[in-house]
């Protein structure tokens, strides 16, 4: 009887151990339109995720620092809230673009509801970062104004490649 309750133990102990990866399913979305329609995604490193994190708060913060080679690419392309138009920057005009956009403003802060990094099943090289916020504007004159934004950083080589951007008065 001892050989027999040992034998089932040993034996269900290996079938418990064999069945220890969760089944989960690697594709966490698709692509609905456009030229790579059905592709599909999967989870992103949150290295990425935290790259685009630190871009966002380094123009929050005026960090004009921060935007090395080291961070970039050479070139970045940016889709403002307003228009449809791709704009491409190298890394000295890209800073004085946040310049302009700092200058009606005393400060400006932002508060990142959460961050989804995913990688497009077209692309195993890209990673694009999505994050929904809250930013409140102190404008120079006293106004204050609040709105709610999307965006999409998009990571290649470890270097942000360019933002996508959508906003929303509150």
């Amino acid at each position: 009887m001892k050989k027999v309750t040992l034998l089932i133990t040993i034996t269900l102990l290996i079938i418990s151990c064999q069945n220890n990866e969760p089944n989960v399913n690697k594709n966490v979305g698709e692509i609905l339109s456009g030229n790579n329609k059905g592709s599909t995604y999967s989870i992103g490193s949150m290295e990425h995720a935290q790259l685009a994190l630190d871009f966002s708060t380094a123009f929050v913060n005026q960090d004009y620092d921060f935007v090395t080679e080291e961070n970039y690419l050479k070139t970045v392309f940016f889709y403002p809230e307003k228009g449809l138009d791709r704009l491409e920057f190298d890394l000295p005009s890209l800073i004085e673009l946040a310049k302009s956009m700092h200058e009606p403003y005393d400060s400006i802060r932002r508060n990142v509801y959460d961050v989804i990094p995913v990688v497009p099943s077209y692309d195993e090289n890209l990673t694009v970062v999505m994050f929904p916020f809250t930013e409140t504007r102190y404008r120079k004159d006293g106004e204050i104004e609040k709105y709610r934004f999307f965006e999409r950083h998009y990571i290649r080589e470890g270097k942000i490649a360019g933002v996508r951007k959508w906003s929303q008065e509150e």
